[in-house]
């Protein structure tokens, strides 16, 4: 019986907002939430865990601090990387997306289901305890797939707040939202 855990960090505050710079980094306050993030998981033994990041700048920035903490390589990883918007323009975003977190997945655009089931595959394929920094839209999409949840929008992750999952013979046996109050969801 195979078990691991899976923590997915939301990055830290973004220098530029989604709909204005297409891959920001880090605000100033962003890089403080960075540092903070290695003070709050300071109790968890992490040396087993691969570090595993989007290839957005402000997630390799969140995930910097942690990684130089325990010495680990930042394993980029496209699949971890925000919805996709491409198509979109940067002055249509902000309405897109917020039309895209309430619709029923399936009136989701093709891209976006993809988008999402290759997100699912490859956490199903993570065999061992993984750290994953990535965006507000990729731990809901996770936790709407894994609750089946109707909608991609579940809950609200703060900045640098983690998510925990308990995998289990490739099946996702328990999540524990980030925020500030940790609510435990038994599958």
């Amino acid at each position: 019986m195979a078990i691991h855990t899976i923590l997915l960090i939301r990055h830290g505050e973004a220098s530029a907002s989604w709909g204005d710079h297409t891959d920001p980094g880090l605000s100033n306050n962003g890089k403080k939430q960075a540092d903070e993030l290695t003070n709050s998981l300071r109790a968890e033994d992490l040396s087993e865990f691969n570090f595993i990041s989007s290839p957005k700048l402000r997630a390799i920035q969140t995930a910097q601090p942690l990684a130089e903490q325990y010495e680990k390589d930042l394993d980029i990883h496209h699949a971890f990387s925000e919805i996709p918007s491409h198509d979109i323009p940067n002055t249509e975003k902000q309405d897109w997306l917020r039309k895209i977190m309430s619709e029923e997945m399936s009136a989701l655009p093709d891209q976006v289901k993809l988008w999402q089931q290759e997100m699912m595959e490859t956490i199903y394929s993570l065999e061992e305890n993984s750290i994953i920094f990535c965006h507000f839209m990729v731990i809901n999409a996770i936790v709407a797939s894994a609750l089946r949840h109707n909608e991609l929008l579940y809950f609200y992750p703060n900045y640098t707040s983690c998510s925990r999952l308990l995998i289990k013979d490739s099946k996702i046996e328990e999540i524990i939202l980030g925020d500030d109050k940790k609510t435990l969801i038994n599958l």
